[in-house]
């Protein structure tokens, strides 16, 4: 007994004179993200085997919450839910130097928000040349008093006052020919030159823009939409020459009205995703496109001043908003027409289940692959609307089509009904546009395929539906029918669908 005695005594002396080491992976953090890739995750937990609470898309801002290892805890309309930090875009806020300041908002239509996030809810609208008061910040969000409404606004939208002036100092003129290739892998872009300037934005390495003028060793950058800011010269190069990206026109007029798809989206100043953003608009709001530089729209704001817009969360329109037969390549066959494949499901929409625990959406990847090498064989230009299992939304997968001016999209799914004794390949359209299509690419499965042909109808779906190209959705089979799971989820029947698609296709082009 007293031996016991004696070891709990030891044991309690170790407890109290040697320190513990506690983990300390959770950390509260301030601060904001902004989503780097088309569409992300938002898991449960920090880490890959978390379910998925939902998903977030380029561009948008959220709240940091907290940090646990190489994942960011935020706020989002769905709840607190966790990224990974490689896959978004840390926007560090700097602290408010005097609560209580005065601002003016510089755009009409701003959304004052309960929350420091677009996925807050809206308080009010505040509108161009509204004085508001400065309380705190949270990140790039200010907490604002304008009346009696109370909220946060985004500090790219109210131009703060009072702040102090700055001895008179000679200001050199650049050349007309000069410009700054930034060095620098993010930089900041000042309202000033110095470092008490508010930031205006960022812009990246390798980046290029004229230089207006020299001031102790900054300068100062014109933005495509004739706007301009400082940054610090040691973070550029001066040349004289600059390497222009190129900007397109709409081909002949045909799209020129583009939809937002997700709220929060950034407008920005020129095309790349670290320029600075001028404008955040919401789903449904149009804009008129005036031109295409790479991957973006440039388009026309409210005030005439041009901005540019992601190409892959936008959708577009016709002026008139008219759904118009678009035109068709008929002549040479497959080789140079654009095909959009679009592998249905993905991600947290596994599509149906076969008998035996098939995921639809795994061979629906399979098939499409198939048919893209096929296609890219052939000397068509293949677009896929997903390329591993990741979740794409529907809208997404048409604005694709729109983006590119598909000459045909393809939609590849599987079936299933209750009843297992339903076997069979089915074709859908939706517009009177799309019809040929369909029963060309429907000739060459049922001439192919060995499973019953239940033949071409008009479907309800939504890639067929809102889509102003040529377009098909293709059920190749029944995984509820346990014969016919076993032969869908075979290599053989697949490539073979694959190849009945690409001859239908040939003879859609052929015509």
């Amino acid at each position: 007994m007293k031996k016991i005695k004696r070891i709990t005594a030891i044991i309690l002396v170790l407890l109290l004179t040697i320190p513990i080491q506690l983990p300390a992976e959770v950390q509260a953090v301030g601060g904001e993200v902004s989503i780097g890739t088309a569409t992300l995750n938002v898991r449960t937990g920090p880490g890959l085997s978390y379910p998925v609470l939902t998903q977030v898309h380029r561009d948008q801002e959220f709240s940091i919450v907290e940090t646990k290892g190489d994942w960011y805890k935020i706020t989002t309309g769905s709840g607190d839910g966790w990224v990974a930090n490689w896959l978004v875009i840390r926007e560090t806020g700097e602290s408010l130097d005097e609560p209580g300041q005065q601002g003016t908002v510089n755009t009409n239509g701003l959304r004052l928000r309960k929350g420091p996030s677009t996925s807050d809810s809206v308080v009010t609208v505040l509108n161009k040349g509204d004085e508001v008061t400065v309380s705190k910040a949270d990140g790039r969000w200010l907490s604002v008093q304008s009346g009696n409404a109370e909220g946060w606004v985004h500090e790219d939208y109210v131009t703060l006052t009072g702040e102090s002036d700055e001895t008179e100092e000679s200001v050199s003129p650049s050349s007309a020919n000069s410009f700054a290739t930034i060095s620098a892998n993010s930089l900041n872009v000042r309202s000033e030159p110095s470092l008490n300037g508010e930031i205006e934005g960022k812009v990246n390495e390798g980046e290029q823009y004229a230089i207006l003028n020299e001031k102790n060793n900054w300068y100062e950058i014109q933005f495509a939409d004739g706007s301009s800011g400082w940054i610090a010269s040691w973070f550029a190069e001066a040349t004289g020459e600059s390497v222009k990206k190129e900007s397109t026109s709409p081909a002949q007029g045909n799209f020129e009205k583009l939809t937002i798809l997700h709220d929060g989206t950034n407008i920005r100043s020129s095309a790349d995703v670290q320029s600075r953003v001028v404008k955040r608009a919401d789903s449904g709001e149009t804009f008129t496109v005036t031109g295409k530089s790479g991957d973006w729209y440039e388009i026309r704001l409210d005030d005439g001043s041009a901005a540019f817009v992601a190409g892959w969360i936008v959708s577009l329109r016709t002026a008139s908003g008219e759904e118009t037969s678009p035109p068709r390549k008929s002549s040479g066959g497959i080789s140079g027409k654009l095909i959009v494949i679009d592998p249905g499901h993905g991600g947290r929409d596994s599509g149906t289940i076969g008998t035996r625990g098939t995921l639809e959406k795994l061979i629906t990847m399979k098939t499409g692959k198939l048919l893209a090498d096929k296609l890219d064989q052939a000397g068509a230009e293949v677009v896929i609307t997903r390329k591993s299992d990741e979740y794409v939304s529907l809208p997404s997968r048409v604005s694709l089509s729109h983006y590119y001016n598909a000459d045909a999209f393809i939609s590849i799914h599987f079936d299933s009904i209750n009843d297992g004794s339903i076997a069979g390949h089915t074709t859908y359209y939706n517009k009177g546009y799309q019809e040929e299509l369909a029963y060309d690419v429907h000739e060459s499965l049922a001439s192919r395929l060995p499973s019953r042909d239940r033949g071409v109808r008009i479907g309800d779906y939504h890639v067929i539906r809102e889509n102003k190209q040529a377009a098909v959705l293709l059920e190749l089979g029944f995984l509820s029918n346990p014969a016919e799971e076993a032969n869908m989820t075979s290599g053989s029947f697949q490539d073979l669908a694959a190849t009945a698609i690409y001859h239908g296709l040939n003879d859609y082009f052929s015509d």
